[in-house]
């Protein structure tokens, strides 16, 4: 435990089972209470985090001491942990992925194809790679912008006016010209005036800025349940939008003099303007389909290269007179790439087969028939007679074993390949260039 309270909870892996025993409790244990209650305190105070990333924690008693069971689901993410001495954040606890493999720096580069969830009632201690979603910014935005408009912020702002007396910043250049068309115009002048007003400049880019946060929270990706508490301040602040003008803006300078809560404000536009956010939430993604759109990412670049077609996800329709409950709609592969007439079909699978590839466990062999009975069912969309697939899994290093299946009524073939690639961004372009060579699309 540090000098600042955070406590460092470690990196779980997916689809896994570990033990906290009592060492990891200690700084925690109270004199009136056995440390089998302070273990109960802790997951009872954390059940609700824990669930979120499908993760179950359970006291049990082992070699007659209590202990903390976690099981973790498909689930990567980070999610605080509460001390159970005073129900405060103590730490995060990170779920990665099961061979250890980075991916901290993949989060940013795969982007919004990733099917990130983030929870806003969950805060972070630490520093995370998945930025929290904007509408959170937005929130805040618009809490604090009744605020800041409760202060009445007023500005000196230079107007032109149409008066009857000339002043000393009559634009002359103006007057010459128009009463030189209309004579009948000489006792009129525009004269510029320095005004106290609360409907300046600044504020119209603040109103800008406003329009776009309100334009967020109307989102169907902000979830129902926030869109409900701020509906109210939503729809009046649309109508006081009505009857301002705004003024386009990148940037809102904070300067020195602005009120305090003008400068929040203002910090606040620049991280909607940038499209970010300081916000540090718990969040989770499903690490298959993270492996899948990794897969993805690296084929689009090699396929676009060679000058075929990368098409992620599609779909294969199934249609029934009367389908059943447990009837598929469609069948989807992760990928297929075209060129021409010739074609690969390739799933992506984040599972431990070449991991194990001396284990002759009968679970490996089903999930093995499983992955490639589905391959070949969505290479029987393909016209071609010598079919092209390729079984995708993660692997410390590049590796490529190939497959022939030959029927002898058909005279049909396929050629189907398992290939291990490393999740790394570092060995991203080494993977693109091994996968150039793999994939072959002459006859």
């Amino acid at each position: 435990m540090s000098r600042s309270g955070i406590i460092a909870f470690g990196r779980l892996s997916t689809r896994s089972a570990v033990v906290w025993d009592t060492g990891r409790f200690r700084q925690w244990k109270w004199r009136d209470r056995s440390m089998e209650s302070v273990m109960q305190r802790f997951v009872a105070l954390n059940r609700t985090n824990f669930q979120f990333l499908g993760i179950n924690a359970v006291v049990e008693t082992r070699n007659c001491k209590p202990v903390v069971s976690l099981t973790t689901s498909n689930y990567a993410g980070a999610i605080p942990l509460f001390s159970p001495m005073n129900g405060k954040p103590a730490g995060d606890l990170v779920v990665g992925g099961s061979y250890g493999e980075k991916i901290d720096d993949l989060i940013p580069l795969l982007g919004d194809s990733l099917d990130k969830q983030c929870n806003d009632a969950m805060r972070l201690v630490n520093d995370t790679p998945v930025n929290a979603p904007i509408y959170v910014e937005c929130c805040k935005y618009v809490d604090l912008y009744l605020e800041a408009r409760r202060q009445h912020w007023h500005k000196f702002a230079n107007v032109v006016k149409t008066q009857h007396h000339p002043s000393s910043a009559t634009l002359w250049t103006e007057y010459a010209l128009r009463t030189a068309s209309d004579p009948l115009q000489k006792l009129v002048y525009k004269n510029k005036c320095n005004v106290l007003t609360t409907d300046h400049i600044e504020w119209r880019k603040l109103n800008y800025v406003l329009a776009l946060a309100l334009h967020e929270l109307q989102s169907t990706q902000v979830p129902l349940s926030t869109r409900m508490i701020y509906a109210g301040r939503i729809h009046s602040l649309l109508i006081t939008l009505r009857n301002s003008e705004l003024v386009k803006t990148s940037v809102l300078p904070v300067e020195a003099r602005d009120p305090l809560p003008i400068k929040r404000l203002k910090q606040l536009g620049n991280h909607i303007l940038d499209n970010k956010t300081q916000e540090k939430m718990a969040w989770r993604m499903d690490y298959a389909q993270f492996f899948e759109r990794y897969v993805q990412y690296v084929l689009r670049d090699v396929v676009t290269r060679k000058g075929g077609v990368a098409v992620s996800n599609p779909h294969y329709d199934v249609s029934m007179r009367q389908r059943p409950q447990w009837g598929l709609a469609c069948l989807e592969p992760d990928v297929v790439l075209q060129k021409g007439d010739v074609q690969w079909v390739i799933d992506a699978k984040y599972k431990s087969h070449l991991y194990n590839w001396y284990d002759s466990g009968e679970a490996l062999k089903d999930a093995f028939r499983h992955d490639l009975h589905q391959v070949l069912a969505y290479c029987s969309f393909n016209p071609m007679i010598e079919k092209r697939a390729a079984l995708i899994y993660p692997y410390s290093t590049f590796t490529v074993h190939c497959m022939k299946l030959y029927s002898s009524v058909t005279r049909a073939s396929a050629s189907v390949y398992l290939v291990g690639i490393p999740i790394d961004r570092s060995m991203i372009a080494r993977i693109e260039s091994r996968l150039a060579q793999l994939i072959d699309f002459s006859r």
